[in-house]
C-alpha cells in the first residue's frame, strides 16, 4: 500500500525543533507524501514541493489540524507534533496494518528523545509506568500491538474517511474525542510498537505537572460532552486525590485515622518506588516522587475541569 499521506504539522512557530521534524519527515522510507505545516505566522518559505506552510493566526492546535485536513491532499492523515520527529520507517510500517478495512487510526508510541534533558527523560520515566498513567503507559514505549480506544495526536495515522473535525475550543483532549468518533463509525485503533516516533518532553518538572492539570481538566471538559464509560475511568486520580488529602488533614486530629494514613502512605511510597526503579537510587526516588506530583496535578485538574465550566 502506497497512498499519498498528509503530514500535518501544528506549530507556533518554524523553530528548531519544527525544523527538525520536517527535516526528519522528508527522511521517511515512503514515497507519495506531503508536509503541511501549520506556523501562527512566519516569514519561512520552503523551495522543497512536498512542503506547504499555511499561517493560521493564533489559534489551537485544534484548529490547526483542521485546517491541515481541508488543505490535504492524501487520503490518509498523519498527525504530528512539531516537538517531536519520526523515525524513518514511521510512514511505511502504519501503511501496512490499513490492509485490513476495519483500522481507521493506526499509531504508536512517543519516546523521549536521546537529546532531552534530564527533567524529559524523568518525565518519560514517569509517563512510561502504569501506576502513573495506566494503560496510556502504552504510549511512551515499545510494546505488543493491541486494540485501544484512543491514542495521542502527536502520533497516528488516520484515513481520511474514518476522520472527524477536531472540537478547536480544546487546547488538549481533542485528540480523544477524535479517536471516540472514530470508532463509533465503526472503525478499530490500533497501537503498533513499531510506528514510532520521539517526543519531546516538558523542560522542566514545573512545566510537566502544569501539563498533566491542563491535560485532565480537558479530559473532564471533554467527558462532559460526551459522556462514555471511560468517564470512571479517568476520573480514578480524582477520587484517589480527595481521599489521600481528606484522610491526610484528619490524621492530625485522629489517631486512628493517622495510623492507618501512614501505613497507607507507606505502602503507597514503597510501590510507587519499586516501580520507579531506573539506574540508581537518586533517580528513582525523583522519579517516585514526580510520580505522586503527577497523581496529585492530574486528580486536581480533573476536579476542576469537572466543576468549572469550560470557556466558550
Amino acid at each position: 500500500m502506497d497512498k499519498k499521506i498528509s503530514i500535518i504539522i501544528p506549530c507556533k512557530e518554524i523553530d528548531s525543533n519544527t525544523k527538525k521534524c520536517i527535516e526528519e519527515c522528508l527522511k521517511l522510507d515512503y514515497k507519495d507524501f506531503e508536509i503541511i505545516v501549520l506556523p501562527d505566522k512566519t516569514e519561512e518559505k520552503s523551495k522543497n514541493k512536498k512542503i506547504k506552510i499555511i499561517i493560521t493566526g493564533k489559534v489551537t492546535p485544534a484548529a490547526k489540524r483542521n485546517i491541515g485536513m481541508k488543505e490535504s491532499k492524501g487520503s490518509f492523515f498523519a498527525f504530528i507534533d512539531s516537538d517531536a520527529y519520526p523515525k524513518k520507517d514511521w510512514l511505511k510500517n502504519a501503511m501496512k496494518y490499513f490492509e485490513d478495512d476495519k483500522i481507521g487510526i493506526v499509531g504508536g508510541p512517543n519516546l523521549t528523545p536521546p537529546e532531552g534533558n534530564f527533567a524529559e527523560h524523568i518525565s518519560g520515566y514517569v509517563l512510561d509506568n502504569y501506576l502513573a498513567c495506566g494503560r496510556a503507559c502504552i504510549r511512551y514505549k515499545e510494546a505488543e500491538n493491541r486494540f485501544t480506544h484512543e491514542l495521542p495526536s502527536c502520533n497516528y495515522i488516520a484515513k481520511k474517511e474514518s476522520s472527524s473535525k477536531y472540537d478547536s475550543s480544546f487546547l488538549t483532549a481533542e485528540d480523544s474525542e477524535f479517536c471516540f468518533t472514530c470508532t463509533r463509525k465503526g472503525y478499530k485503533i490500533l497501537y503498533a510498537g513499531n510506528v514510532i516516533v520521539y517526543h519531546h518532553r516538558r523542560k522542566t518538572f514545573i512545566e510537566h505537572l502544569k501539563q498533566m492539570f491542563i491535560y485532565a481538566r480537558d479530559i473532564a471538559w471533554m467527558t462532559k460532552k460526551i459522556f462514555t464509560p471511560w468517564y470512571f475511568y479517568y476520573s480514578i486520580l480524582s477520587f484517589f486525590t480527595i481521599n489521600f488529602f481528606t484522610f491526610f488533614f484528619l490524621s492530625f486530629f485522629i489517631s486512628i485515622v493517622r495510623n492507618i494514613f501512614l501505613i497507607f502512605f507507606c505502602f503507597y511510597f514503597i510501590i510507587l518506588f519499586i516501580t520507579s526503579w531506573h539506574k540508581n537510587i537518586g533517580i528513582s526516588l525523583i522519579v517516585t516522587i514526580m510520580t505522586m506530583l503527577t497523581h496529585f496535578s492530574y486528580g486536581i485538574g480533573f476536579l476542576y475541569g469537572l466543576f468549572k465550566r469550560k470557556p466558550q
